[in-house]
């Protein structure tokens, strides 16, 4: 089962992201990076779409979405961070073809992604809230021989 089923009935686009990457981080880390990252973007688009309170920036690119200051008033610092954190791994696991993308930097990715969506989801969800308190679980990503 996804660590990420609570955003199924109500993010089911980012859900889509977040459930691949989860699915590729042991067998293929760069793949989990890109689609970390890709669940984080549709995230924060969908923040700026529903939420009136952000004010979007002179650029949709998600470095610009994520540093606009109404973005970080509502998210905190350490959201923001963390969106970097996925931003920065998934770019150089598409753009840096020189070296591996190791599998803690998925991890990574994911742990942070993590975060990040359970804070949407209890901010945004107008249904079912994820359990308070549930934490990621690297242990549980599956590994594939």
């Amino acid at each position: 089962m996804s660590q990420f089923a609570f955003l199924r009935s109500e993010f089911s686009s980012i859900f889509a992201h977040a459930r691949k990457a989860e699915e590729l981080a042991r067998s293929d880390p760069r793949g989990a990076c890109f689609y970390a990252r890709l669940a984080l973007e549709t995230a924060v688009k969908w923040m700026y779409e529903a939420d009136p309170a952000l004010r979007s920036p002179y650029d949709s690119a998600l470095s610009a979405l994520i540093h606009e200051p109404s973005f970080r008033e509502l998210v905190g610092n350490g959201l923001v961070t963390k969106a970097k954190l996925i931003k920065d791994l998934g770019n150089r696991a598409v753009h840096d073809s020189r070296r591996d993308v190791s599998e803690q930097s998925s991890v990574t990715a994911l742990r942070e992604l993590f975060h990040f969506s359970y804070w949407l989801a209890r901010t945004y969800a107008k249904g079912e809230q994820p359990q308070p308190g549930i934490q990621f679980d690297p242990d549980a990503l599956e590994r594939t021989v």
